[in-house]
Order: structure tokens, then sequence, then C-alpha cells
């Protein structure tokens, strides 16, 4: 009798049928553990997986994560949610970038019609574990929506406990190429990320995940031998006139050349010095300011520190030629010192080498201006 009552009518057969569409809806997510909240921003969001993922049973404390964008999110708002996710999960796991005793945890970013997925998936003694997140595609704004704010985003590319002197992102110029064709080539040549250590050069591709060593060039065949000796820590790399990249350091001066052909290697040819360099060294790493380029505006901005020693965590502050330090746009936080922050040829994101104060590495991140707040 209550059935028949219940749709005695056309209108309260279909109320209870929305009803049970209501409460089927609810429950499949709550199943799949995706929460949606329109009342956070994306980047809480995924702040909420961290945590979600860091209280997964079995996960071992050192986790190396592997993050793609396989959605239409543009790449700049991918590398910020990356990042917000790294520094919350790194609160609960201690987080590496490469170590065999890791545990290898897979985040995608994905979409459906109508939201953003981010998907977790690592592999523990239980079997695969998976924890989601979405967020509605209104809560990323196109960028003309958004005014002409900036920010800065980084992205993590290496980090080891050896000593890094310097880093920089060079192009595979032809050897013997003359000055014009570093900057006509720029564009088209692949670029290499080097890392400058007091035994050797390392050269490595940026594989969008992670880098991958191509070579190294370490000192040797200088007449009686080479063998850094420094207090200050100083090295220096830059694009020379003829095309080479030049390397200084204290009682050695070498230049590096690219391939010449397609399946040959980068060569490197270093005079010892009688002169010490340190003080050139110091000029050069401090008189440095990058610039940056974006489709936010005309405007040509600079990245500079604020930290006034290597014992204090460090900022970069965006501004522009007219600014103030204090009237900065953007900033962007480290966990240690910026010692050193080189441009790239293209002018749409710098190098910044990092030394982590909490963990005692080096750290090399990779920053880029995202239009937008």
């Amino acid at each position: 009798m209550r059935i028949l009552l219940l749709f005695s009518s056309p209108r309260a057969f279909i109320f209870s049928l929305r009803f049970l569409y209501l409460i089927f809806f609810a429950g499949v997510f709550l199943a799949a553990d995706v929460p949606f909240s329109r009342a956070q921003n994306p980047e809480d969001t995924v702040r909420g997986l961290a945590r979600r993922v860091a209280e997964i049973r079995d996960l071992p404390e050192k986790v190396a994560v592997e993050w793609t964008n396989v959605s239409s999110l543009p790449e700049p708002e991918s590398i910020i949610l990356r990042e917000a996710f790294l520094k919350e999960l790194s609160n609960h796991r201690q987080v590496v970038v490469t170590e065999t005793s890791a545990a290898l945890l897979h985040v995608a970013v994905r979409e459906t019609p109508t939201n953003f997925l981010v998907v977790a998936r690592v592999a523990t003694s239980a079997g695969e574990e998976v924890r989601m997140a979405g967020m509605a595609r209104t809560a990323f704004l196109p960028v003309m929506t958004r005014g002409n704010g900036l920010r800065l985003a980084k992205q993590l590319l290496w980090q080891q406990a050896e000593t890094i002197l310097d880093t920089g992102e060079f192009a595979e110029f032809p050897v013997g190429g003359l000055p014009g064709d570093a900057v006509n080539g720029a564009a088209n040549s692949v670029m290499d990320i080097f890392i400058l250590k007091p035994d050797a050069v390392a050269i490595y591709r940026d594989g969008g995940e992670r880098l991958s060593e191509i070579q190294e060039l370490p000192f040797v065949g200088v007449v009686g031998g080479y063998k850094y000796a420094s207090r200050g820590l100083r090295g220096e790399m830059h694009r020379a006139k003829d095309g080479s990249v030049a390397v200084t350091l204290p009682g050695l001066n070498c230049a590096m050349r690219g391939p010449g052909a397609a399946g040959e290697r980068w060569s490197m040819q270093c005079v010892a010095v009688t002169t010490t360099v340190e003080a050139t060294a110091a000029t050069a790493e401090n008189a440095q300011v990058p610039t940056l380029s974006s489709s936010c505006d005309a405007s040509s901005w600079r990245l500079i520190g604020e930290a006034t020693d290597w014992t204090q965590a460090d900022r970069l502050l965006l501004v522009n030629a007219e600014m103030k330090r204090e009237e900065a746009v953007a900033t962007v936080d480290f966990a240690g010192p910026v010692r050193r922050v080189a441009g790239t040829a293209d002018g749409r994101s710098a190098l910044a080498l990092v030394f982590n104060l909490a963990s005692g590495s080096y750290e090399i991140y990779r920053i880029t201006m995202v239009c937008g707040r």
C-alpha cells in the first residue's frame, strides 16, 4: 500500500527516481575513493591526496615519484600541482629522485569531460594501492580571465649528495660553429643540462620525468694533473662567443664543444692556469641575474635571490627593471640557499642550484613563469 501511495502521482515518481539516482551517484564515488571538493583549490586537493597516499599501509619510508600529465591541463599548471603534491608528501615520507630501495609512486593527471583526475598508484607488499582526487575544470580558469597576475613554478630535476658547483642548459651546436649559430640554432638544437662537479662535467637530457645521463667528461689530460681545491666551492659555466661552453674552475679553464654530427659526443679541452680564478668566478656568479619572458605580457622579468648568506633558506623574487626587491610580484621558496641561477637560451625558464639545508643534498630546479594567480 505504501509503495502505491509513493508513486500515486507522476511528480512523486520523478522525485523518487532522482533521489535514488543521487544515492547511487554518491555511492559510486565514495567506493572509488575519488573526493571532489569545490571549496578547495587544486593545490589543496593534491595536498590532501598526498596525505592519503602517505597513510597507505606498508608504504616504505622512501618514495620516488613519477609524475605524468596525460590530460589537456596546461603543463605549467601540472608543474604547480606536482610541486604541491611533492612538498606535502615530503612532510610524511622521504621523497627521493632515484634510489633502488624507494617505492615507485606513479601519479598521473587524467581527465573526464567535466573534471581533472589525479591518480596515484603504488605497489606494496599487499598489492597495488590506488588513490585518486578530482578537480572541476572550472577550478582552472582560462588565462585571459585571471588578469595579468604572475606566479613562479618550480620543478625538481635532479638531487644528489655530492657537491655541485654550477648547472646550466646549453644547446648542441656543431664543432667550430660561428657565434651567430648559437643564437640562430638555439630553438632547433637539442638542449642538454650540464652539471659541474669538482672532478668532471656530467651531461644529462631531460626526458620529461627525470634526467638521464648521456655523457661525463672528467678533468683529465691536464699537464701535472688536476685536483680541485677551493673552500668557497667556486666554479662557473657559460656560453662563450665562439659557441663553446666555457668552464672556469680554480686553477683550470676548459672549453666544451658539442657534437659535429649525429652520433658524436661532446668534447672538452682543459688548460691549467697559474692565477687564481676564485674571485673571477665569484663575481660572475653574483652578477648574473637571469631574465624571463612569457606570453603573459611583453615585459622582461628578472629573478633575484633574497637570502643574504648561504646558511639560510632562500627564495627567488620576480621583478622587472623598474621594481625594487620589496615590490616583487611573485616568489618561490626553497629549503636552503640558492647558490646559482642561470637562464636558458630561449629565456622561458631558468635553472636554480639549491643546497637543501634539511637533507644536505644539492638540488636543481627548473623555474618558469605562469600567467594568473
